[in-house]
Formats: C-alpha cells, sequence, structure tokens
C-alpha cells in the first residue's frame, strides 16, 4: 500500500475497538521483541508513513531506506498515549537522547530527508528506488560471511534486545492505564476527526 505501517488506527474504533486493539498489544509487543533477537540482518525499506508502532517497526531493522515523500511521527503523546513498540528504548540508542525526546514529546511529523539528517534512515532515494536500493544493500550484506554476520549482529544486538524486552514492558504498563482516561479518548477522537 501507499504507507510503510501508519500504526495503530485508534480514531475510528470507538471505545470498544480501541480497548480490544490495545489489549493485543502486549502479544503484539513480545512478537516485536523477535525482531531484535532474530539472526539475520533486515532492511527496511521506508516507503510511505511510518507512525507510532510503524517507526517502531521501522528501528526494529538494522538499516532502513527512505524517500524524500516518507513521512515519519512518533505521534502517540499527541493522543495522549504512551509510546510503545521499545521506542523509548530503541529510538535514543538510534538517534540520541534529546532527538528523540523532542520527536516524542511533539508527535512532529518529519520527512525522509530529515530523517536521514538525524541518523533515523540510512538512505533517501527517490520514492521508485527504495526497494532497489534495500535489495542491493541486502544484497551487499550476503555477500559477508554468513556465519560471521550472524555471531556480529547478535553481539551488536544482545543488550539492546534486553532493553527492548524491559522498556517494552514498561511502556504497555503505561499505555494500560492511560487508555481507561478521557485524555486518551479525547486524543483518539481528535486525531480521529483530524
Amino acid at each position: 500500500g501507499k504507507h510503510f505501517c501508519a500504526g495503530a488506527d485508534f480514531g475510528s474504533r470507538g471505545p470498544d475497538g480501541v480497548a480490544r486493539a490495545t489489549k493485543r498489544g502486549r502479544h503484539l509487543y513480545k512478537e516485536a521483541q523477535r525482531l531484535w533477537r532474530t539472526s539475520k540482518p533486515i532492511v527496511a525499506a521506508v516507503h510511505g508513513a511510518a507512525v507510532g508502532a510503524g517507526v517502531g517497526l521501522a528501528v526494529a531493522a538494522d538499516f532502513r531506506v527512505t524517500c524524500p515523500e516518507a513521512r515519519w511521527s512518533v505521534n502517540f503523546t499527541r493522543m495522549n498515549y504512551h509510546p510503545g513498540f521499545g521506542l523509548t528504548c530503541t529510538l535514543p540508542h538510534l538517534i540520541g537522547a534529546q532527538k528523540a525526546a523532542l520527536l516524542m514529546y511533539t508527535g512532529r511529523r518529519i520527512t525522509g530527508e530529515e530523517a536521514l539528517a538525524i541518523g533515523l534512515a540510512d538512505y533517501c532515494v527517490p520514492q521508485d528506488q527504495i526497494r532497489a536500493r534495500a535489495t542491493e544493500l541486502a544484497t551487499e550484506i550476503a555477500q559477508s560471511g554468513p556465519l560471521a554476520i550472524v555471531a556480529t549482529r547478535e553481539t551488536l544486538r544482545r543488550e539492546l534486545a534486553v532493553a527492548v524486552a524491559r522498556a517494552t514492558e514498561r511502556e504497555y504498563e503505561e499505555q494500560d492505564w492511560l487508555r481507561n482516561t478521557a485524555d486518551f479518548r479525547e486524543g483518539t477522537k481528535a486525531m480521529g476527526e483530524r
């Protein structure tokens, strides 16, 4: 589709749908942690919107290829919600604590070019070249020794995978009580109404 991952659609679900969707969040976060422990490198081709958990999914990849038209937004706080998908751990690790706090506190939307400038993306190419560039990078990685790649990735990500597991538990706890507040209901309503 036109998005990489637009995150959860809280705005159109109504209170019951939001409750059901967010209660599945713990299972989703457990599954997402597997991305940090998988043995093979991941290259994300971010060709459109990466919003909320979509940014978390992109950050779980080892490398990100994007385009100027892409829209990145860690918009949780705009809905009166706590960031999730491990972003409180992974985003500061990737782009620095100050830049991560700015994106999380404001929920601002940035372009693919801005994502490249702050280190959120590794390459920014024309939209019609994203998949080719991602495949080219994956092919370049595949030309290295496979056992060495697996071992190196495990070493680089070992501590981060543990930290992500802790962060997602904490994030879910915060999301659990926040989703029962009037502020969250108002925030998701406002997002749905744009």
